[in-house]
This record gives structure tokens, C-alpha cells and sequence, in this order.
């Protein structure tokens, strides 16, 4: 059964059986999301190469997805736990390396959504959250959607599609990769809707090679930075994340 959240411009849906997930997020109308959602990614955001991690000496080996590396953590297919309205929680451990507890809490705006994803696990471990929202490529009127972002740099994929750990400079898409962002990315629908993305963090993966939907996810880390010290924070791993949507009310 789903929870509905509700203020009359807004609506959003959440499956607790699916990893806390948005099944739907309409604005004015307009559903936004396709039939994936928006799925939290904890306690590690997008790949890690061959699905291992080494910390503190020891190598822990994580599930493996089809293309052979471990992919979008461990809570977005589970049931999470329904706080209240709008709020749930997962336990979570091995094979993480470490054992904790992920919150995901969803709070309408009067012109969108903010999604807030934390996990703690008592630790200054490693760790990478993040969230992955399947962003219909067209709505039910209008035009296909326009990306626009200012990438400030790019994290280098090798000949495997993962990071090699150096940042360069942004390419021309289409993409499957990771930017570190200035600003919020704006999503336009022409003739529909127009919305900002923003977030805490300035890392964001584009993955907008699917004929049908266009990804936009906020990272507290890029993907496998795990191995990649280039690629980790200056200080402690961040443990909250917030990301919000909101209509531009004066789009063309």
C-alpha cells in the first residue's frame, strides 16, 4: 500500500515494500516520474568496481549486479519501516562492513518536494548516499524535456565505464556520468512544466541515454570513490543528503 502526500498542487506517492521510494510526484498536473520512481541509493551511491570494498585492512565483498560491480546499495528493493506520514527507516549491515540505520523523510513544499536521506551507522566510515530519480523524457503535453546544468568538472570513466579517479573537463553528452555541479540543474518540459533540482551536495550523476527518461541524482560522493582519494570529501563522509524539486513558476 502506498502513502499519499498531498497539498493540492503537489502530490507524491511512497511504496514502504520498494525502498521508501516515490512512485509518483505530480505538479500541476503533471506526473513527472516513470514507472521506476525515485529510489534512495545507501549506504553507497551508483557502482563499485567488482562489488569490493576494503576498509580497515579487510575486503568485504558486496552483491554484484549483472555487470559484475555492486550497484545502488543495499535499501532500495527492501521494505523500510514507516515512522510516520512521511518519514521511514531501514536497518542495514553485512555485508556492509558496518551496521546502521537509514532514514528517508519527505516533506511537500508549495511548489514541490524535498526528499532528506541520512544513515547512521555510530562511525566515521566511508560511505556515499544518494538519491535516483527516473525523470519522464516527456510529460503528458508538450515537448521533450531540455537539460540544462553548469558542470564545473567531470569524473573520467575508463574503458570499464567506472571512474579512473580524475576529474576533467565536461563533455558534450549524451552521458552516463558524474559532474560536480554549480547551481541547481533545471529540467524544462516546453509547453509543460519547468522544475529546479537542488541539493546539499554539488556531485550529480546525468544518465540520459534511455529513449524514454532522463536521470538526474544527487551524490554526497561520486561513484566508487571509495578507491579514489581524488574523489573522496576533504574531511568526514557525509551521512545526510537533501534534495529538492521545485516548479519554476514563470517557465516558458
Amino acid at each position: 500500500m502506498t502513502d499519499v502526500l498531498d497539498n493540492g498542487r503537489v502530490q507524491a506517492a511512497i511504496d514502504p515494500s520498494r525502498g521508501a521510494r516515490l512512485t509518483s510526484l505530480v505538479i500541476d498536473g503533471h506526473e513527472l516520474l516513470d514507472t521506476d520512481g525515485s529510489f534512495p541509493m545507501v549506504p553507497w551511491a551508483g557502482r563499485i568496481r567488482d562489488g569490493r570494498l576494503t576498509l580497515n585492512g579487510i575486503t568485504h565483498q558486496l552483491p554484484l549486479s549483472t555487470d559484475g560491480n555492486a550497484i545502488h546499495g543495499l535499501g532500495r528493493n527492501v521494505a523500510w519501516d514507516r515512522v510516520d506520514d512521511a518519514s521511514y527507516a531501514c536497518e542495514m549491515g553485512a555485508p556492509w562492513p558496518t551496521s546502521g540505520v537509514a532514514t528517508l523523510q519527505y516533506e511537500l513544499r508549495s511548489n514541490g518536494l524535498r526528499t532528506t536521506l541520512s544513515w547512521d551507522d555510530g562511525t566515521d566510515a566511508p560511505c556515499s548516499i544518494g538519491l535516483h530519480p527516473w525523470f519522464r523524457r516527456r510529460l503528458d503535453v508538450g515537448g521533450d524535456v531540455d537539460l540544462r546544468f553548469e558542470p564545473t568538472a567531470m569524473v573520467e570513466r575508463g574503458t570499464d565505464a567506472l571512474p579512473t579517479g580524475r576529474l576533467v573537463q565536461p563533455s558534450s553528452g549524451p552521458w552516463d556520468d558524474c559532474f560536480k555541479v554549480a547551481g541547481s540543474p533545471v529540467l524544462n518540459w516546453p509547453g509543460a512544466l519547468e522544475v529546479s533540482l537542488s541539493s546539499s551536495s554539488p556531485w550529480w550523476v546525468v544518465y540520459d541515454q534511455p529513449a524514454e527518461t532522463v536521470c538526474v541524482e544527487p551524490q554526497s560522493a561520486p561513484p566508487d570513490a571509495f578507491a579514489h582519494p581524488a574523489l573522496q570529501p576533504d574531511g568526514l563522509w557525509p551521512r545526510s543528503l537533501w534534495f529538492e524539486i521545485s516548479a519554476v513558476d514563470e517557465a516558458l
